[in-house]
């Protein structure tokens, strides 16, 4: 509880425009109607039951955070301080921090762009800060430099992981899958949603549907891939219906590969499904550059949102759309979770994707 106002007696006899919020904040505070902890009223409900503007109200609540009455949190309001609490743990900010290698990132760059959006939006609503971290930042040392880590993308070992929990390191994977118990995740079920994908085109009448694969056996491509094949009744990569490519190349590489193949071999299927949304771009340059119409000639289904690439080429297709926001949310709320209460149960859980579409008929 706040002392009388003994030890700032200059506030009874504050003569300024704010003066009269003033004392009755730091009565109210006095007599209990605010206790320790809890939060002021807004700048703008002060400004309104002062009759003042917001600037008045910010300075008169500057004049008490410097009495010692109450203490700023940015982003979250002014809180009546609480003298049991040190001024560290008071101004403390819960730090998340998201590997991201920029030299790893497919040229589009679109889903890490999303998922850092989203924590963008959350960081300021919920007064948090973002710490972009390499790879050499979360495998150097037993701390990284955040309270929580997001892995996105995480082609880590389980030895770093098992490392991370030795160490009371909070972090949850962002769409990967793991079997151990103690491993936290939020995901998308990469490879039956691919299969649904492939069903989705065969009840539109396709049979032969081709896809891409990449030499390098990428694990979120991987997974993508196995889902084609199983829906497709295959074991193997039909090489008249499979574009392979290397990943992370520039993209006019992409767009000479893919119309290669698809003046080789498009008279061999009626569909393409894509497993990656990175090659949307070449796929669209290709078709324009040998006139197949899209979807009368070729019915195109893209695993990613790549909802926004409409409005610049007009060529239809569907799009798998994975809920990035929501998982978002849940895996930054779990750290936040885990930071007041260890005891947080593990979190592990599976999203369902939507299958839309850009300009279908």
């Amino acid at each position: 509880m706040i002392e009388s106002g003994n030890n700032n007696p200059g506030i009874m006899e504050l003569d300024t425009v704010y003066g009269e919020m003033v004392r009755e904040l730091e009565n109210n505070i006095r007599n209990g109607t605010y206790v320790p902890g809890k939060p002021l009223p807004s700048e703008n409900l002060l400004a309104e039951q002062y009759r003042i503007s917001r600037t008045s109200v910010r300075l008169g609540l500057r004049y008490l955070e410097e009495a010692g009455i109450v203490v700023k949190r940015p982003g979250k309001g002014s809180f009546v301080r609480n003298l049991e609490e040190t001024d560290s743990q008071a101004e403390k900010i819960y730090t998340v921090g998201l590997n991201f290698d920029a030299s790893k990132v497919d040229y589009t760059g679109w889903y890490e762009a999303k998922i850092m959006q989203y924590l963008l939006q959350l960081s300021k609503k919920e007064s948090l800060r973002l710490s972009i971290m390499d790879e050499n930042t979360l495998t150097i040392g037993t701390q990284p430099a955040a309270d929580g880590v997001i892995l996105l993308m995480y082609d880590g070992t389980f030895y770093d992981l098992q490392r991370y929990i030795n160490n009371g390191i909070d972090f949850i994977l962002f769409n990967r899958i793991v079997s151990d118990e103690h491993i936290p995740y939020v995901a998308v079920n990469y490879r039956y949603e691919s299969e649904e994908a492939i069903r989705f085109l065969r009840r539109r009448g396709h049979r032969r549907i081709s896809t891409f694969t990449t030499y390098e056996n990428l694990q979120i491509d991987t997974l993508r891939q196995n889902g084609y094949l199983y829906a497709m009744g295959m074991t193997e990569f039909d090489p008249e219906l499979t574009c392979y490519v290397h990943a992370r190349r520039e993209t006019g590489y992409y767009v000479q590969v893919v119309e290669e193949f698809l003046r080789n071999n498009g008279g061999q299927f009626t569909a393409m499904f894509v497993p990656n949304g990175g090659y949307a771009l070449p796929i669209f340059l290709a078709c324009i550059r040998l006139g197949i119409r899209v979807p009368e000639d070729l019915e195109l289904l893209f695993f990613d949102d790549i909802a926004h690439l409409y409005q610049a080429y007009k060529i239809p297709f569907h799009y798998v759309k994975m809920p990035l926001e929501q998982m978002t949310q849940d895996a930054l709320q779990y750290l936040l979770d885990k930071s007041k209460n260890p005891q947080t149960p593990v979190l592990k859980r599976l999203y369902s994707v939507e299958i839309l579409q850009k300009g279908m008929k």
